[in-house]
């Protein structure tokens, strides 16, 4: 029978005894369909009467929930299969009511077939039910236009006794301590959230995921980790992009249900959106991040916000985990899968020699690279190791020997006329100009060597080489290589490993790496990614898959190429070379020099990607210099996390520099427009008090027979009194700053000579009514 890439399966049977027969019904269904599978739950439905079936609501019970977690645990065992339960029949308790007409709902992929559990009463394919559910499909669910209908018809054979009607397991809790029953109603709420990193959408996710849709009635919000959350994660470099996770995301949730609102955003912190905002009311959580769900709630209720319900999903196990993998369905044994894989085509390089198979090998320092190049050795291929070669290229009378003593001079050397490699490291690292000067001497003196070691390898008979550099991409030495393969790990394990290695300190360690490519670089330019985080022989398995049991299929050379590892690979290309190369010995060959010259597109395309590498490397250059003018992006400064600034983040911290150095400096402005006012007040007052001393000492005894001393007490007394109430109902004793900005202000306004004058004669007349 055909194999059709998308399907709508409506299954009609009863839940009670629907549950034990799902894993026939998923097998025929996964024969028949090779994609998307869309699952309609319809309990009850006939087909064989004379009506047209008509969609009807399903109440969501805890039943319901359970049964969808269950068909997703089933249907992993597909691992083809894109398996989708449409919810838009499926009610809550509060939003029970009649399904009204609506339009039909699209989907993003069209069913192409559509399949059902019902069976007839003989068990034939009877047209007339085909037809109704035919009928019934496009009256629901936008359909290609040539759709076929199949009752699947699946052999149950003998079901155990007493295995229908039995519960099923209890796979949703709600945080209520009130006891759940399975045709308990679930309840609704218009507004709801659920969060995770949600890479390569897989069923324990779409579990998750359901059953927020469900009790959602208006909006959902999809918090999606991001950034700093994802530093924790296992394997990081090989995560799906921020976009690309979001975009299959969205297409799920309006898939299943597009009468809900969603908004995706990023997840940043541990608590976000559901934390702070105090329109939701309940919150999604698996077995893992039930405590995070807790820890939500503490934290709202610290800022006065009400708890959240909590709805706890359990795990999915995975039976057929491997042994350094979880026991559950994750995103991170997904990725630990994809080690030794071939996630891209190879390059094509006929200049390369036709009979030879070139692996490019790297990875941070510490990251186990060469004990990986030594495994590939074991299983036959030609190691070449660029450290070697440069140690070749350094020795006296080697070919980078007399450049480099020139460029760094005579202090670099032993006593012997070796080059001090030590000493020449701490020239070049993290001096940026130092180490190009270095770079641009050594690698193509490297390059040179490793070409003449590819022709050693073909000597010899090999055919596949390895070319083992830290330094591949930075020295784009990729263009004499099929294959990028990339060694990762943690850049804390890898300081770890280079401390203990070395001898290093951390921040010797940490300088050496920022100034390699990070391993997120790396990766994204690869063909095969390995890792040595786990005990020896399971990257020995990892190495054994790559090199000899790959089973992607790498769309090489030639349509007719199997699928297979790196050995059939460079069977594939030498098979194929041979027909490609031109025939020297025959002056009459049919083969023209033209035929195998770079075509004009390789050259246009090779002369783009050398373009666009130069402008990335410019790039670059702009944002590591922006690092060392501006302190906070200095890594050492950076406390989340060890892994290398993004140009992003560098970009922004710069913003961020630029934006404090000109409130630094307005800032300081104004505290020198304040302490320039107090200076000038401070001389007035030294002035005046000047002035009142040296009037004193020429005039000691003026007055004394004329005024009592009372009464000059009285007089100052009245005038103090006077401009103190002025002084107090104007000045602000805060700081000092502001008394000092105020007092001026005050002096203008209440001690002009004129006022003071009348402030004078007013004591004067009181105290001369005291006295007469």
């Amino acid at each position: 029978m055909a194999v059709f890439r998308s399907g709508l399966l409506v299954l009609t049977t009863p839940l009670g005894s629907l549950a034990p027969r799902l894993a026939p019904i998923l097998t025929l269904a996964a024969r028949l369909v090779n994609h998307t599978l869309y699952v309609h739950l319809q309990p009850g439905m006939s087909l064989e009467g004379a009506a047209q079936p008509q969609a009807s609501p399903v109440q969501a019970t805890f039943e319901v929930l359970d049964f969808i977690s269950t068909l997703y645990s089933g249907a992993k065992v597909h691992t083809h299969l894109d398996v989708r339960i449409l919810l838009t029949n499926i009610r809550t308790k509060s939003a029970f009511l009649p399904l009204l007409p609506s339009p039909v709902q699209n989907l993003a992929h069209p069913p192409e077939v559509v399949l059902t559990d019902f069976q007839t009463l003989d068990g034939s394919q009877y047209n007339p039910v085909k037809q109704q559910l035919e009928r019934y499909a496009t009256s629901c669910y936008s359909c290609c236009p040539q759709l076929s209908s199949v009752l699947l018809n699946p052999d149950y054979g003998e079901l155990p006794v007493g295995s229908l009607d039995v519960p099923l397991p209890s796979t949703i809790r709600p945080s209520s301590p009130v006891a759940r029953s399975p045709k308990q109603p679930v309840r609704g709420y218009l507004r709801g959230a659920v969060g995770g990193t949600f890479d390569r959408l897989h069923n324990a996710h779409k579990v998750l995921l359901s059953v927020a849709c469900i009790l959602a009635q208006e909006q959902l919000v999809v918090g999606v980790a991001d950034k700093d959350l994802l530093k924790s994660k296992l394997l990081p470099e090989l995560l799906q992009p921020y976009t690309e996770r979001v975009e299959h995301l969205s297409e799920f949730l309006v898939d299943i249900k597009p009468s809900l609102t969603y908004d995706i955003v990023p997840l940043l912190d541990p608590y976000g959106p559901a934390g702070s905002d105090p329109s939701l009311e309940f919150l999604v959580v698996s077995e893992e991040t039930c405590r995070g769900g807790m820890a939500v709630n503490r934290f709202r209720l610290e800022n006065d916000l009400e708890e959240l319900a909590l709805y706890q999903i359990q795990l999915l196990k995975d039976l057929n985990h491997k042994e350094n993998e979880e026991d559950k369905v994750s995103s991170s044994s997904f990725r630990q899968r994809m080690l030794g894989n071939l996630l891209r085509p190879p390059y094509k390089r006929p200049e390369l020699p036709s009979c030879l198979y070139v692996i490019g090998l790297t990875g941070i320092s510490g990251s186990g690279k060469s004990s990986v190049a030594q495994r590939l050795k074991g299983l036959g291929a030609f190691v070449i190791d660029s450290d070697q070669l440069g140690h070749r290229a350094y020795a006296p009378g080697g070919p980078a020997y007399q450049p480099v003593v020139e460029a760094f001079g005579t202090d670099i050397l032993h006593k012997d006329g070796i080059i001090n490699r030590k000493v020449l490291g701490s020239r070049v690292f993290g001096n940026k100009k130092q180490l190009k000067i270095l770079t641009d001497i050594m690698w193509p003196v490297i390059a040179k060597l490793t070409r003449e070691e590819l022709d050693q390898a073909v000597a010899e008979g090999k055919h596949v080489c390895v070319i083992d550099a830290a330094m591949l991409l930075e020295a784009g030495w990729q263009n004499m290589v099929h294959e990028v393969w990339t060694v990762v790990i943690p850049e804390t394990e890898a300081v770890r490993r280079i401390v203990e290695r070395d001898g290093l300190s951390e921040a010797a360690a940490q300088s050496r790496l920022q100034s390699q490519m990070n391993g997120q670089q790396l990766v994204d330019q690869s063909h095969v990614v390995l890792s040595t985080l786990w005990e020896p022989h399971i990257t020995q398995r990892q190495v054994e898959y790559a090199y000899s049991d790959n089973s992607l299929d790498p769309g090489l050379f030639v349509e007719s190429t199997r699928k297979g590892s790196v050995v059939s690979r460079a069977n594939s290309i030498g098979s194929t070379s041979a027909s490609s190369v031109p025939n020297t010995d025959d002056e009459d060959s049919d083969y023209h020099q033209e035929s195998y010259k770079e075509s004009y597109k390789d050259r246009r395309r090779r002369a783009h990607t050398q373009a666009e590498q130069k402008r990335r490397d410019a790039i670059k250059r702009g944002y590591d210099d922006l690092q060392t003018i501006v302190p906070t992006c200095q890594q050492q400064d950076f406390s989340i996390g060890s892994q290398k600034l993004s140009k992003a983040i560098v970009l922004q911290k710069t913003i961020d520099y630029i934006q404090f150095l000109h409130k630094e400096k307005k800032k300081q402005e104004e505290e020198v427009s304040t302490l320039r006012k107090d200076v000038m007040a401070l001389k007035i007052m030294k002035v005046n008090y000047e002035q009142i001393v040296k009037a004193h000492q020429d005039n000691p005894h003026e007055g004394e027979d004329q005024v009592s001393d009372q009464v000059k007490f009285n007089v100052f007394q009245g005038i103090m009194d006077s401009l103190f109430q002025s002084f107090n109902a104007s000045i602000s004793m805060a700081s000092f700053q502001e008394l000092s900005a105020c007092v001026f202000s005050w002096i203008e306004e209440h001690c002009k000579p004129q006022t003071l004058r009348e402030i004078v004669i007013g004591v004067l007349h009181q105290l001369k009514n005291q006295l007469y």
